[in-house]
């Protein structure tokens, strides 16, 4: 007789549990011999359906120093993976145009181990806990969180403005990850704190942009003519 099983027991490994640290997963997921990377390849080293492991994944490249346009790239392509969460999606998926976009290796490689200390940190004191924020309806919430995230992400922020959304959905993208329901509320937490953070740099950077115009202006000469 079939037997279905329902959360926390139903299988939830597309959503990217994971018993293996994240940090080594990470680190192995970009490491190879050629000198470009692809997305495809990334992903492939995830398994194609681990959800919070993607998350994490693609929100590191607005933490830290890259290469031009990955900031951008990895934001569409976290828009991407948090739509597929909040509709139930089993399979990750991109389409090619992403997919078969490659950044230089050395560089990602480079970050993503530069980031595993402080990573490791982090999972001597995480372990599973709270698993309903975690589970098929936690998951769906977590893509809406992410899907927002993501939308900040992509717009035209001022310096500085990508990180606190990129991180909120790091956090996020860890306690899924690792099952972690405590870790799931701390990142919903700095991303409340990124929504304010981004809201005001933005209002501010907008209330000064006059007056960087007209200063601007005066700088080559193009100040309004005198009457």
């Amino acid at each position: 007789m079939e037997t279905h099983l329902t959360p926390p027991e139903a299988d939830i490994s597309h959503l990217g549990a994971t018993s293996e640290p994240t940090s080594d997963v990470l680190v192995r997921a970009v490491r190879g011999d050629s000198e470009k990377v692809s997305v495809k390849e990334i992903l492939d080293a995830l398994d194609a359906r681990s959800f919070g492991l993607a998350v994490l994944l693609f929100s590191l490249p607005s933490i830290v120093p890259m290469p031009p346009g990955v900031p951008t790239v990895v934001g569409i392509i976290l828009l991407i993976v948090a739509v597929q969460m909040v509709i139930g999606r089993e399979d990750l998926w991109l389409p090619g145009i992403l997919s078969k976009r490659e950044f230089d290796r050395k560089a990602i490689v480079g970050a993503f181990e530069g980031l595993a200390p402080r990573l490791q940190m982090i999972e001597r004191v995480m372990k599973p806990r709270l698993l309903f924020m975690t589970g098929r309806v936690g998951a769906v919430f977590i893509g809406v969180i992410v899907l927002i995230m993501a939308i900040v992400l992509i717009l035209p922020l001022p310096p500085g403005g990508n990180f606190p959304p990129a991180l909120a959905c790091a956090v996020l993208g860890m306690g899924l990850a690792q099952r972690d329901g405590v870790i799931v509320l701390v990142g919903l937490v700095v991303s409340v704190v990124a929504l304010v953070a981004v809201s005001f740099v933005t209002l501010v950077f907008i209330q000064q942009l006059p007056a960087m115009l007209e200063w601007l202006g005066g700088l080559f000469g193009m100040g309004p003519a005198a009457s």
